[in-house]
């Protein structure tokens, strides 16, 4: 009797484990994702930096090598810079890295995202 109680308590513990392991492998819902290159916001169309948008980004991402804030080569550059954060590949950058960009390439537009590569919900 003992050993049949021993049994199917470790029966339960087993069947438990293996339901529990089986619920931590489900894979995390896919949360809508969209890469995006270029500039979102308010009062873009005031401003004549617009019409050189392509050309924005590629001074920006060459800052980024030059300053060796991202490996060039080392896959793809994802960037997003605004008045609150300045994120290069996945980092967030200190804030006196975020000022001297948001001064140089944003001026007074304030409400502005430039991206590129960079994925938003």
């Amino acid at each position: 009797m003992k050993t049949t109680k021993a049994l199917i308590a470790v029966s339960l513990m087993i069947l438990i484990s293996g339901v529990s392991l089986a619920q931590n492998n489900q894979k995390e819902p896919k949360v809508n994702q969209r890469t995006f290159t270029g500039i979102t916001g308010q009062a873009i169309k005031e401003s004549s930096e617009v019409n050189n948008v392509e050309k924005l980004i590629e001074e920006i991402s060459n800052e980024i090598y030059k300053e060796k804030l991202a490996v060039a080569g080392a896959g793809s550059l994802s960037y997003m810079l605004n008045n609150k954060e300045f994120i290069i590949n996945g980092v967030q950058q200190k804030s006196e890295i975020h000022l001297r960009y948001m001064n140089k390439y944003m001026k007074n537009n304030t409400k502005w995202n430039i991206c590129k590569n960079y994925k938003m919900k």
